[in-house]
């Protein structure tokens, strides 16, 4: 899946904004604060209906605006033009002048692997946010795991309601070992695979063998054995056993990156990890995602940024924000290669 072309109006700073990209690699540069990150979340927000900012709000709006207005130009051949219009309630999506009544019918263009200093940061969050952020992952290679996650929520919420006012639970012990079981079955599966991939990844990349990804989860296959582990601690008035106490550990040379890790090796960790999510999602739904990587020469060496940088290029298509290119590796590259497989757009005040 490539985005030719992508339009604003009104999306924060940018009142109005339009360009084209590289099939291959688009590099955004400029000052702080000229809109490249906004640039990217609008190309986000247009596919996912959802902005990667930690803290999304109605200020996506350029201020005294009512409205704002993304619209993108999606191939391979048929091409399709998708607009999003957003008032700060509702959102009106067209897919080739036709309205969406459902985002669903969205999902096979919302093929995005994003990295940026405004999303959460998976070596940095907390456990259930850890798992959270995987489980998204999981959503984009099947969508009806959604629909898996929100069940086992809802029981999981009547169950301790239910603790906590001293009332029985077996009538819904049933359902929710069943679907916490469903739960472990699909994520055992993608953990597997996102595992040996951040391995191969980053073999290929860096050609070492410093960071794990683990998962965890107390699991059991067996109905009447997650019922008899629900009831060994109905006195904590809370539920204790399930999917949601699973957790994932990333470590380097077998110590926690969080506490053990430069600002460096944690950023390429992360880089790593986005590519391994890459490979997996075009294997898995045939069709490649695009690259969004904000502010991308922050925290790494130059060596690291060129083998990330020739791992992606032309593999995927790429559209990078940073201040400069001046006086790096990346000028050099820049400058030898064709028009057509790297463009630059710089942006001014």
């Amino acid at each position: 899946m490539i985005i030719e072309k992508v339009s604003l109006v009104n999306v924060r700073k940018i009142k109005q904004f339009t360009e084209t990209f590289s099939p291959t690699t688009t590099i955004i540069t400029g000052k702080n604060g000229t809109g490249k990150t906004t640039i990217l979340e609008a190309i986000f927000f247009l596919l996912t209906t959802k902005s990667f900012r930690k803290k999304y709000n109605k200020s996506i709006i350029t201020k005294n605006q009512r409205e704002l207005q993304i619209k993108g130009t999606i191939s391979p051949p048929p091409r399709t033009i998708i607009k999003t219009t957003y008032n700060g309630t509702t959102k009106t999506i067209h897919k080739n002048n036709k309205t969406i009544k459902k985002t669903s019918e969205l999902l096979k263009y919302s093929n995005i692997v994003c990295v940026s200093p405004e999303e959460p940061d998976v070596v940095e969050i907390y456990k259930q946010d850890k798992i959270k952020y995987f489980d998204k992952i999981i959503f984009k290679i099947k969508p009806q795991f959604i629909k898996t996650i929100k069940k086992y929520n809802k029981l999981l919420r009547i169950r301790n309601n239910l603790l906590e006012n001293n009332h029985e639970t077996m009538p819904w012990d049933t359902q929710l070992a069943k679907t916490g079981i469903d739960v472990w079955i699909e994520r055992k599966k993608f953990f597997e695979k996102i595992i040996k991939q951040q391995k191969q990844t980053e073999k290929t990349i860096t050609k070492t063998d410093n960071y794990d990804l683990t998962y965890s989860q107390p699991k059991t296959d067996k109905i009447k054995e997650y019922i008899d582990q629900l009831n060994l601690n109905k006195t904590q008035h809370k539920t204790t056993f399930g999917p949601h106490q699973d957790n994932v550990l990333i470590l380097i040379k077998n110590n926690p990156l969080q506490n053990h890790g430069s600002q460096g090796e944690k950023k390429l960790f992360r880089y790593l990890l986005k590519l391994a999510e890459a490979e997996i999602l075009y294997i898995e739904k045939g069709t490649k995602p695009i690259l969004l990587f904000d502010d991308f020469f922050a925290k790494l060496d130059e060596e690291n940024i060129m083998k990330i940088f020739t791992f992606f290029h032309c593999k995927f298509q790429a559209i990078i924000t940073t201040t400069t290119t001046k006086e790096t590796a990346m000028e050099k590259l820049i400058k030898k290669a064709r028009k057509t497989t790297i463009k630059t757009i710089k942006l001014n005040d």
